[in-house]
């Protein structure tokens, strides 16, 4: 049986092209539980439909629904991109920079908007890896400065977790670095209550088993898998692909 293709795996690959939510995040109950069930399961065709829907009724004076609609974007984004559908991730990166754009202009130091500045940026690296080279520092610049505004900051955490880890170490990569990253934001989530059915959260979590991993702390990869595994049952790719692989290759 084919994999789900999962929107973890695609923001890896956006990332490893970039060589060179505390306030404002929230996903209300009308579509984060049939989110994350679109998510766990990698039906994508689902994960629209709802998208769709949020998009029609989204409010635009709104911003916490307007932050919802973009996440919804960015996850989708990333799937697009990864399934190498450029023109259709294109349109979602410029409906998502609209949104992004004129809300920045109305709040400047957002720190949430800052960092999916930051990572629509480095979608359109994901689509034109030319484009590294000047396109990378200035999503760093916005993902730094969402950090600086905000250090506890769940999207600016995410962001720069990812850039950390998946940029070699001669362009000032750092896996370690990434972990700390990482943990912020999933303390972040937990302190807010926004752990339950929440995409953003496991996705988060399954990059912080992997980084674990990578960096050789084992048991504590291990511990976040089982946590993960604990918390939601039925995500298919770490219980069935990322955990029995992990103690697999450890003789664990």
């Amino acid at each position: 049986m084919e994999r789900p293709q999962y929107i973890t795996r695609l923001v890896i690959v956006i990332f490893t092209l970039l060589l060179t939510m505390q306030s404002g995040f929230s996903q209300s109950t009308t579509y984060r539980d049939s989110i994350y069930k679109a998510y766990s399961r990698g039906k994508m065709h689902k994960w629209y439909e709802l998208m769709q829907t949020c998009e029609k009724n989204v409010n635009e004076n709104n911003l916490e629904e307007q932050l919802e609609l973009i996440s919804y974007y960015y996850g989708y984004t990333a799937w697009l991109i990864g399934a190498e559908k450029y023109d259709t991730a294109e349109d979602y990166i410029e409906k998502s920079e609209q949104i992004i754009d004129k809300l920045l202009d109305q709040s400047p130091k957002n720190a949430t908007l800052l960092a999916y500045k930051g990572a629509y940026i480095a979608f359109t690296i994901g689509i034109s890896k030319f484009k590294a080279v000047y396109l990378g520092p200035k999503s760093m610049r916005y993902i730094n400065e969402s950090i600086e505004l905000d250090p506890e900051n769940i999207q600016g955490n995410i962001e720069k977790g990812n850039s950390m880890y998946y940029r070699p170490a001669v362009f000032g990569g750092d896996k370690t670095e990434a972990i700390e990253y990482y943990v912020k934001a999933v303390k972040s989530f937990e302190k807010q209550g926004l752990v339950v059915n929440n995409w953003m959260y496991i996705n988060t979590m399954t990059a912080l088993g992997q980084a674990y991993e990578a960096t050789d702390q084992i048991q504590l990869a291990k511990l976040c898998y089982e946590k993960i595994i604990r918390i939601f049952p039925n995500f298919m790719w770490v219980e069935d692909e990322l955990y029995p692989d992990m103690l697999k290759r450890n003789n664990l």
